[in-house]
C-alpha cells in the first residue's frame, strides 16, 4: 500500500477549505518553491511561496468554495508524490474536472508542484 505523506494530505485539505485554508497552504511550501499550472495561462511556473499563494488566490471564486476533491491513485517514489484527483464544484464547467498533481518534497516542504488537467 502506498502512503501519501501528511504534507500532501494537508495540501488537499487546505485547498478544499477555501480562503480559510490559505495559512495552512502557505505553511506547506518552501520559500523558493515552484508551481506550474494550467489555470492562469501563465507560461512560466510561479516562483516563491508568495507567488504561489497569489496564484491560488487569483484562481478562486466564491463559487469554488463548494469544492469537493476526491483523490484517486497515489504513487510515492522517493521525494516525488503523484496524485490523481477529481474536483466537483459549480465553478467548474460541467460541474467537475480531473487531473494530476506531481509534488516534490524536501525536508517536509513542497518544493515543486506541477498540475495537469485531463482532457475532457
Amino acid at each position: 500500500m502506498t502512503r501519501m505523506p501528511l504534507e500532501i494530505t494537508n495540501f488537499f485539505l487546505a485547498m478544499q477549505a477555501g480562503p480559510s485554508g490559505a495559512e495552512l497552504l502557505g505553511s506547506l511550501f518552501a520559500p523558493d518553491a515552484t508551481y506550474d499550472e494550467p489555470f492562469s495561462g501563465q507560461a512560466e511556473p510561479h516562483r516563491g511561496r508568495d507567488a504561489i499563494l497569489a496564484a491560488f488566490a487569483g484562481s478562486r471564486t466564491d463559487d469554488f468554495d463548494d469544492a469537493v476533491i476526491n483523490l484517486g491513485a497515489v504513487e510515492v517514489s522517493a521525494g516525488t508524490i503523484t496524485v490523481k484527483w477529481t474536483c466537483y464544484s459549480k465553478a467548474i464547467p460541467g460541474g467537475s474536472g480531473s487531473g494530476t498533481n506531481v509534488f516534490q518534497l524536501e525536508d517536509g516542504k513542497i518544493i515543486s508542484l506541477t498540475t495537469t488537467l485531463d482532457q475532457m
